[in-house]
């Protein structure tokens, strides 16, 4: 009996982390009349990365589908910590080229709930983050912006295009506020 109790348990908890997210940020910039290569543009996010040692982070790059199952696929490069996850792109459109981050949050607030009896309780008590994880979640989230700019500043100044202003380089920050 006790055997069952556990492995319903243990699927209730996997069927919770089953990597479900949602979208907490986005940055874009279309450049007109430049064409590059994405996978040296992943390149140097990745360097740039590790050259400001940010820690714990891993990389892959992720095929997406633009569409339905027939329509065209596009590379991006995954970077994550944590309960964070960012997809970055870097793709030709037409005569330009667009750069784009997506950054995804791990759903991680309803696992608890999830478990009978106790879960309610164990949420509850779990229900804030400690301002350490706060804290380094945040610079995780500037360091990957920063190293997506600094790479579109490098791409950019290699080809001759007038780089991005201030304004262009601030993420949308309503999906921040939410």
């Amino acid at each position: 009996m006790w055997t069952i109790i556990l492995i319903l348990v243990a699927v209730i908890i996997l069927a919770a982390l089953s990597g479900k997210s949602e979208v907490s940020g986005n940055w874009s910039h279309l450049f007109a009349n430049m064409q590059a290569n994405p996978e040296n543009f992943y390149t140097l996010v990745e360097q740039s990365l590790q050259e400001r040692q940010v820690p714990d982070f891993k990389t892959a790059r992720k095929i997406f589908s633009e569409g339905g199952i027939m329509s065209h696929n596009r590379l991006y490069l995954e970077v994550s910590r944590g309960d964070y996850i960012f997809h970055i792109c870097a793709a030709p459109w037409g005569n330009a080229f667009f750069f784009s981050w997506w950054l995804r949050k791990k759903s991680n607030e309803s696992i608890f709930e999830k478990l009978p009896v106790i879960g309610k309780f164990i949420a509850e008590a779990n229900q804030y983050d400690t301002y350490y994880k706060l804290d380094t979640d945040g610079m995780f989230r500037a360091s990957v912006q920063q190293a997506v700019l600094s790479a579109v500043d490098s791409l950019t100044e290699t080809k001759g295009v007038k780089g991005l202003t201030e304004l262009e380089r601030k993420p949308d920050l309503r999906s921040f506020l939410k």
